[in-house]
């Protein structure tokens, strides 16, 4: 069957990338949450450190697909918040 959509397999680096943004995050999380009380902040530190506003490391679509899952997220805490009601 056709599709048009052709399958690219990521690099090492980019894979490599990926995996030390989302341990990073869980890290950066954990550290502000034990410090802070607010592992939120933690975890937007390093998504502006890996994002556009400083180093530029991800690729826009990955900012785009990360901030489209955002939403969601943002959502699903909505309708759980409007079901405890």
């Amino acid at each position: 069957m056709w599709s048009s959509f052709a399958y690219h397999e990521p690099s090492a680096t980019q894979i490599i990338i990926l995996l030390s943004f989302l341990l990073l995050l869980n890290l950066a999380g954990k550290l502000a949450q034990l410090l802070l009380s607010a592992g939120l902040l933690g975890q937007i530190f390093i998504g502006i450190i890996y994002g556009t506003p400083l180093a530029g490391i991800l690729e826009d679509s990955w900012e785009e697909a990360i901030v489209a899952i955002g939403y969601v997220g943002l959502l699903l805490v909505v309708f759980e918040g409007e079901h405890r009601a």
